[in-house]
């Protein structure tokens, strides 16, 4: 035993030499190396593969050729909307107890090229005008139909029923007493003396001239047409310019007057047109008595067109539910 000791003794390998430089050199290598962080990879072993697919997707939504557009539906039409509120007196009843209705309506209309739809008598009714004439109305019995004075018809006292009317045209039609067409505006001189010459057969004398060129303006024109309109309507003869009218909204307008032709009821009536002069588009058309009649002062409006739309528009037209379309009018003046 004693000899296999000593032969190991003298088999253990010499101690080695210690270096301090090289083990404070290894030591310092050993701190600075990157320590790894097991939750950071955990982490990308659990998501790689989704991060994988969350690409191909990409890759695959980028490029695929796009799915054609939907094709887009065409604008609808371009109208031209007048939107008017009307009023007319008459005179009705008894040639011994007459008294003075209000007819109150609105006319809605639309024109697109040859096409034109309106909505007349649009909530509308007939009523007596003032105070003393529904007292009139009253002590006749509150009656539903009365005998036009001078007439032979009858007035129906009450509500108006609305109605729908379509046609198709050619050329472009003007609200005008005197009935006019047109082809186009586009070749519509601007200058009033250019103006002149195209609306202005021989025939036609200074107040149908006057009312032609008055539904010029609320025809869907260029703004430098409608200024030479109003210049044009000033120049006439017989025209009298009318400077801060007052107007039923308080605002002012600028506008022209000129004697009207006698109508049915009323003599001595002048024709008021009155435009925004900021726009240069018409507010309204009055007729208008310069002498007292039936009880009715001077100055009294008796028939009146307010225009409370002059535009252009996209929308189509807004027809009354149940109302058919060129289905008759059932006008609020019947036979007797």
């Amino acid at each position: 035993m004693e000899d296999i000791l000593k032969d190991l003794a003298q088999a253990k390998p010499p101690t080695p030499e210690v270096d301090p430089d090289r083990m404070e050199r290894d030591l310092a290598r050993i701190v600075t190396l990157p320590r790894e962080r097991p939750v950071r990879r955990q982490f990308v072993r659990r998501f790689a593969p989704l991060l994988v697919i969350g690409v191909v997707i990409v890759l695959a939504v980028v490029l695929l050729p796009s799915p054609p557009q939907p094709v887009q539906p065409a604008s609808t039409s371009q109208w031209w909307r007048v939107l008017r509120q009307q009023s007319s007196l008459m005179v009705v009843g008894e040639p011994t107890k007459p008294y003075v209705v209000r007819f109150d309506s609105r006319t809605d209309q639309w024109q697109a090229g040859k096409r034109e739809i309106a909505v007349v008598q649009k909530d509308g009714k007939v009523e007596p005008f003032s105070r003393g004439d529904n007292t009139a109305w009253e002590a006749a019995g509150r009656p539903e139909v009365v005998p036009q004075l001078g007439g032979s018809r009858s007035v129906r006292i009450g509500p108006m029923a609305p109605a729908v009317q379509e046609s198709y045209v050619s050329g472009l039609s003007l609200t005008s007493a005197y009935w006019e067409r047109l082809e186009s505006f586009d070749d519509l001189p601007a200058d009033p003396a250019g103006m002149r010459a195209k609306l202005q057969p021989e025939e036609k004398g200074a107040y149908e001239l006057a009312d032609l060129v008055m539904a010029v303006m609320i025809a869907d024109v260029r703004d430098d047409q409608r200024r030479g309109a109003f210049e044009l309507l000033k120049s006439l003869d017989g025209v009298r310019y009318l400077d801060r009218v007052p107007l039923p909204d308080k605002g002012v307008g600028v506008g022209v007057a000129i004697a009207a032709l006698p109508q049915f009821q009323f003599g001595d009536v002048e024709t008021q047109f009155v435009i925004n002069p900021a726009t240069g588009k018409p507010i309204l058309k009055r007729n208008v008595i310069t002498k007292s009649q039936h009880g009715l002062p001077s100055m009294t409006s008796i028939a009146e067109e307010r225009y409370l739309l002059l535009e252009g528009t996209n929308a189509e037209p807004i027809l009354p539910l149940g109302v058919p379309v060129n289905g008759g009018v059932e006008s609020p003046i019947i036979e007797r």
